[in-house]
C-alpha cells in the first residue's frame, strides 16, 4: 500500500509538471509549486519571462570594494561581511539579506572555515513576521537538507571532506512582501577572523525581484512538507535528465563526415520553423585533445549566426574527454558529446562544423528537431567563446589583490534576453615561490590557486554590479579550490587538476531559476588574480538567449582556437626557466 501511494503521488506530480508558466494564467499565484514547475521547463528558457522579474544577488563580498577606478576594487576579504548586525531576543544576529519587495530566493550557496563551521543558526523571516519560517543550522538547511533531498539540496564534491565543500540549495523560497535572512553564532568575532580564530562564513544568494502587482504565496514553515511529492518528483526529473512538456519529435538527422584541414561542412539546413532538441557528436579519435579545439561548431538561426565555439567547449568538455553530466550538457566516457539546449527558430537554421586544425578529422553524430511554436517572447540561443592566452595574473599583494590584477570579460551583450550559463576551461602554469620546475611527484603546494577573482555582473547599464561574488570557485558552487571532480544537474568540475598544482581545470555552471534576464544589456566580468605571479590560458564559453537582433562583443576567436592546447606542464611556456 505504501508503494502504491508513493507511485500515485509521483504520477500526480509529474502531471502537474507538464504545465509550464507560459500556459498558465498571468494572474495565477506564484508559489513554491509553480516555481518548481518552471524549473523543469526547458521551453520556458527560450521565452522572455512573464511575469517579468529582475535577478538580484547578495553575498559576503568585500564591502571596501567600492569602485573600479579605485585600488580597493580588488580587495578580497570576502568573508563575514554582512548587510547589517541586529541585537534581538535571540542575541546578535548577522543579516545576510534584507529585501523589502516581492520576490523569491532561487539559489543559496555557502561555505565556512574555523571551528564548527556552518553550525550556527540560520533564520529566515518572511513578510515582516517576527517568527522565522526556518531556524536551523545553515549547513543542514542549505547543503545537507534531508527534507528537500538531492539534487535540490547538494554538497559538493562528495569526495571532499564536508567542512571544505560548497553547499547549495535550489529550492525556491517565495515571499509576498519581504524577506530577512540572518545568521547567529557565538563563534563569529569582530575584527580579522583569521587572527581572532573565529568562525568564518562565505555566502552567495540569488533572488528574483517581482513587481508589486505579482501575486505571491509566501513560503511557510509547512511549505516543504506540503510540496513533498512535487519536490521528490522534481529531484527525480533533474537526475533523470527529463523536462516537463517535451515537444513532439519531428526529425532526426544522422551524419558521418570527414573534414580536411580548413574545410567546413553543413550538417543540417532547415527552412521551416522548429527547434533543435538535441545535438550528439563524437570525434573519431581515441583520445581527442587538439581536435576538440580545432573543430568549430556554428549555428545560424533566421539569418543570424548566434553560435561560434570550439566543439569541446560548446559541450563543456574543454579539450579532454572527462565524463560528466549537467542539465544541458553531457560527456560520456566513450567520447560521446551531447547538448540539450533547446534552440528555436522561426523560419530557418543552418548548422555547420569547420576544421581549423592541421589534420583531417572525422566526426559522427545526430541532430534532433522538435516542433516549436514561435511567439513574440521567443528568443534565439547563443554561444560565445574566446581565450585569454598566456594571460598575466599580476603581482600578488595578499588579500588586497595586487599590481596587474584585472577584471576579464566573459561577454558583453546588447539586446533583450536571459543569461543561462557558462564553461571555463583553463591551464594554470603557477609555480611556488623560488621554484623553476615542478613534477607531479612533487605533490600539491599552497598558494597555487588561480581563482580568487569574484564575478561582477552588470545588468541594464548598472554603474555598480548587482552581482558581486566571493571567488571563482564560489561562483561555480564548490569551495576552497578543491580539485576533486563532481557532476550535478546545474554545476560540474570535470577536471580540477590545475587547482592546487599546475595543470588543467574545467568548471561549468548552468542556471535554473537563477537565470539573469536583461532588457537592454548585460556585462559579465570575472576578476582574475593569483596568489603567485603566474600566466594562464583562460577560455570562457557563455550561453544565453536573446531576441532577434541582439549583439555580443565576442567575435569568432580563430587565433585563440588555433593555440596549442596544454595538458602537460613541461610543454607550457618558454618563459619558464628549466
Amino acid at each position: 500500500m505504501r508503494i502504491e501511494n508513493c507511485l500515485l503521488g509521483l504520477t500526480i506530480a509529474v502531471i502537474l509538471l507538464g504545465c509550464t508558466r507560459n500556459e498558465q494564467n498571468q494572474n495565477e499565484v506564484l508559489s513554491v509549486s509553480t516555481l518548481l514547475q518552471e524549473m523543469t521547463s526547458r521551453e520556458q528558457l527560450t521565452r522572455f519571462p512573464e511575469p517579468a522579474y529582475i535577478t538580484k544577488h547578495v553575498s559576503s563580498y568585500d564591502r571596501s570594494s567600492t569602485s573600479p577606478t579605485e585600488k580597493n576594487w580588488f580587495h578580497n576579504w570576502d568573508m563575514n561581511q554582512w548587510e547589517g548586525v541586529e541585537e534581538t531576543k535571540n542575541g546578535k544576529e548577522y543579516v545576510l539579506m534584507d529585501e523589502k519587495s516581492p520576490g523569491a530566493i532561487t539559489h543559496f550557496w555557502m561555505t565556512g572555515a574555523g571551528k564548527d563551521r556552518g553550525q550556527g543558526t540560520l533564520r529566515i523571516y518572511i513578510d515582516g513576521n517576527e517568527k522565522p519560517v526556518i531556524s536551523q543550522t545553515i549547513r543542514s538547511f542549505v547543503g545537507e537538507n534531508q527534507d528537500v533531498g538531492y539534487p535540490l539540496s547538494c554538497s559538493v564534491s562528495p569526495e571532499t571532506i564536508a567542512d571544505e565543500r560548497g553547499h547549495n540549495l535550489y529550492l525556491p523560497i517565495p515571499y509576498a512582501k519581504s524577506i530577512k535572512i540572518t545568521y547567529q553564532s557565538d563563534l563569529v568575532k569582530d575584527g580579522n577572523p583569521w587572527e581572532t580564530g573565529s568562525e568564518i562564513l562565505y555566502y552567495n544568494i540569488d533572488y528574483r525581484r517581482y513587481d508589486k502587482e505579482v501575486v505571491i504565496e509566501s513560503f511557510t514553515d509547512q511549505s516543504i512538507a506540503q510540496n513533498q511529492s512535487l519536490i521528490t518528483s522534481t529531484n527525480q526529473m533533474l537526475l533523470d535528465g527529463r523536462y516537463s512538456k517535451e515537444q513532439d519529435l519531428e526529425e532526426i538527422e544522422n551524419f558521418q563526415i570527414q573534414l580536411a584541414p580548413g574545410e567546413e561542412k553543413v550538417l543540417s539546413k532547415k527552412v521551416a520553423g522548429a527547434a533543435i532538441n538535441e545535438l550528439n557528436m563524437r570525434i573519431r579519435e581515441d583520445n581527442p585533445t587538439q581536435s576538440l579545439r580545432s573543430l568549430i561548431i556554428k549555428c545560424e538561426f533566421d539569418g543570424q549566426q548566434t553560435v561560434w565555439a570550439p566543439l569541446g567547449d560548446f559541450f563543456g568538455a574543454g579539450y579532454r574527454i572527462d565524463a560528466y553530466e549537467t542539465r544541458y550538457n553531457k560527456v560520456s566516457v566513450d567520447g560521446n558529446l551531447t547538448s540539450k539546449w533547446l534552440m528555436p527558430f522561426e523560419k530557418a537554421c543552418k548548422i555547420s562544423v569547420e576544421n581549423i586544425g592541421e589534420k583531417a578529422i572525422g566526426i559522427n553524430g545526430s541532430i534532433q528537431f522538435v516542433a516549436y511554436e514561435w511567439s513574440k517572447q521567443s528568443m534565439h540561443f547563443y554561444t560565445s567563446w574566446h581565450q585569454y592566452t598566456q594571460f598575466d595574473t599580476g603581482t600578488p599583494k595578499g588579500m588586497l589583490g595586487g599590481n596587474g590584477t584585472k577584471d576579464v570579460n566573459f561577454v558583453s551583450l546588447k539586446g533583450k534576453g536571459i543569461y543561462v550559463g557558462d564553461v571555463l576551461t583553463l591551464f594554470n602554469d603557477n609555480l611556488p615561490p623560488g621554484k623553476s620546475t615542478w613534477k607531479k611527484e612533487d605533490g600539491p603546494f599552497t598558494m597555487s590557486w588561480w581563482g580568487e577573482g569574484d564575478e561582477k555582473i552588470y545588468i541594464d547599464g548598472e554603474a555598480f554590479p548587482s552581482h558581486f561574488g566571493t571567488g571563482t570557485e564560489d561562483y561555480y558552487c564548490y569551495a576552497w579550490c578543491k580539485p576533486e571532480q563532481f557532476s550535478h544537474p546545474f554545476i560540474a568540475q570535470p577536471s580540477g587538476e590545475g587547482n592546487l598544482t599546475p595543470g588543467y581545470t574545467v568548471n561549468t555552471r548552468v542556471r535554473a531559476l537563477d537565470v539573469l534576464p536583461f532588457n537592454t544589456s548585460l556585462r559579465f566580468d570575472m576578476e582574475l588574480w593569483h596568489w603567485n605571479t603566474a600566466r594562464v590560458n583562460y577560455a570562457p564559453t557563455t550561453f544565453y538567449y536573446m531576441k532577434p537582433g541582439g549583439n555580443t562583443n565576442i567575435e569568432p576567436d580563430y587565433k585563440g582556437a588555433r593555440e596549442q592546447v596544454l595538458l602537460d606542464f613541461e610543454k607550457m611556456y618558454p618563459i619558464i626557466d628549466k
